[in-house]
């Protein structure tokens, strides 16, 4: 490929006239204490409500200048909060957990679930220290209950808590209102243009990557990546790195037991059956056979391979719906890669097909119909499912599809012509925590959502997310979009 073969603007031209491109745990009865962790969170995450003058147990001066996004699904309350400390002369960012008591965060577990390394401030109602060990490195401890006992006229019961998230903050940020100020076609040209643009860097990073690692290789680590989604993403990865396409083909034969038994055993994903079910339930004589075969094939293998630095605790698999547990995710890469004419060969036959092709074209280049035993079933212990559950279930494989298969056909230089408008080809995405955050940023809560439906418009979305507002609402103030909206200008990246 050179690169005379790449033309971002044949897939994703700008239209003409286009302008500029948690609550899960479990809480006290009210009556006990008057309120609810709920209320706490509401506290922080609004500016009217939060008090002046926290601290820290040291007694550090706090001053909150983002409190964070508020985290509807598993995981720490809040994420990419931004505090300055003491003088002002440290700033910290990262995730943020509320309680009632400090001891909460024990009791909850917190401190051995990964998805909690991040937290930079465990705030609670009442004063109390926990060990510095017990969090992680550096987070600060911030008790609520001082500052609000000395903030006139504060009550819980004036906390509407429908009200919230949505309408967690007093000020909305200044982008709101020079979108609404706008046309409703107008907004909807605006994201259709950062979705192209959005998709356009993709391709074109696909592309150096594809001169770099290979076409193959990078598709191959790509779609791994995207199997882990956000829990099991960076292993994905690493899995991809640690067993390269080429040496997965080469020791499986392109059959997808032996890749599934290389990747899983690599992974620290293969149970031993002699020794992993002594205890709790047992697996079923066909589960045997299966785990049998993987170890008699995975003991073969792994004197080819260097040693592998997995443990299991790499993997997230608490929180994490059965159908995408890592171990059935292994399935679909061996199932997608072992085979000479797998992902990245459908992809380049498709990439050169003088006719194009259609969005169904390139969803069953993602067929994973033949691939033994995951199909079948959830977990080694459950029992055989009913009728077969997708290996990648329609989602995960609608965002393959917008984030990697169409990119990736631009990026190996496939004639747009004879494919439908990228508008079209995008399979219909399901909104996701980036998309429903930034839509209720730029256009209010109660907005309606007709306006962002098509996937174009939500990688819109996900584009002024990642290119002004990521992790930091702290900079609103000197954020460029909204004089480029109000002066209508046309690059939103200038």
């Amino acid at each position: 490929m050179t690169a005379t073969d790449w033309s971002p603007e044949g897939w994703f031209p700008l239209a003409e006239g286009s302008l500029p491109q948690s609550i899960h745990e479990g809480m006290p009865p009210r009556a006990v204490l008057g309120f609810t962790e709920r209320h706490l969170q509401c506290v922080w995450a609004d500016d009217r409500l939060r008090p002046e003058g926290l601290a820290t147990a040291e007694g550090e001066a706090v001053e909150v200048e983002f409190p964070g996004e508020w985290n509807k699904g598993p995981g720490p309350d809040f994420s990419g909060a931004v505090l300055k400390v003491g003088d002002g002369s440290r700033r910290l960012a990262g995730d943020v957990e509320i309680h009632i008591h400090p001891a909460d965060w024990r009791r909850h577990g917190h401190a051995v679930d990964p998805r909690y390394a991040r937290v930079c401030a465990h705030v609670a109602y009442f004063p109390g220290a926990l060990r510095a060990e017990e969090l992680p490195p550096g987070a600060l401890q911030i008790a609520l209950k001082p500052a609000l006992d000395r903030a006139d006229g504060f009550s819980f019961d004036n906390i509407d808590l429908m009200a919230y998230p949505t309408a967690a903050r007093a000020a909305p940020p200044p982008c709101r209102a020079a979108m609404l100020a706008l046309p409703p076609e107008t907004r909807g040209r605006i994201l259709d243009a950062a979705g192209q643009t959005r998709l356009a860097r993709r391709a074109e990073w696909l592309r150096m990557a594809m001169e770099d690692r290979g076409m193959a290789q990078t598709v191959y680590e790509e779609t791994l990546a995207a199997l882990g989604y956000r829990p099991n993403k960076i292993p994905f990865r690493r899995l991809a790195r640690a067993v390269p396409l080429e040496r997965l083909r080469d020791l499986s034969g392109g059959d997808p037991l032996k890749a599934y038994a290389l990747l899983a055993g690599t992974a620290a994903l293969l149970p031993d059956p002699t020794t992993a079910f002594r205890r709790g339930p047992q697996p079923d004589a066909e589960t045997r056979r299966f785990l049998r075969r993987c170890w008699d094939e995975w003991w073969h293998m792994a004197g080819a391979c260097a040693p592998s630095a997995f443990t299991a605790a790499d993997w997230v698999r608490t929180g994490i719906r059965p159908p995408n547990r890592p171990e059935r995710r292994l399935m679909a890469a061996a199932a997608l890669f072992a085979p000479a004419r797998g992902l990245p060969e459908r992809l380049e036959a498709l990439a050169k097909r003088t006719g194009g092709g259609t969005a169904d074209d390139l969803m069953a280049t993602l067929a994973t119909d033949d691939a033994p035993y995951w199909p079948h079933r959830l977990a080694y212990t459950s029992p055989p499912l009913a009728a077969p559950a997708a290996l990648v279930g329609e989602t995960r494989a609608q965002a393959l599809a917008v984030n990697l298969l169409v990119p990736a056909l631009a990026a190996l230089g496939a004639c747009a012509a004879g494919w439908p408008p990228v508008g079209n080809l995008l399979p219909p995405e399901a909104p996701n925590a980036v998309t429903r955050t930034m839509a209720d940023r730029l256009f209010g809560p109660g907005h309606d959502a007709r306006l962002y439906r098509t996937a174009l418009r939500r990688q819109g979305l996900i584009h002024l997310h990642h290119e002004h507002c990521l992790g930091d609402r702290s900079r609103c103030a000197d954020c460029p979009v909204p004089a480029r909206l109000r002066d209508g200008c046309r690059d939103m990246d200038a």
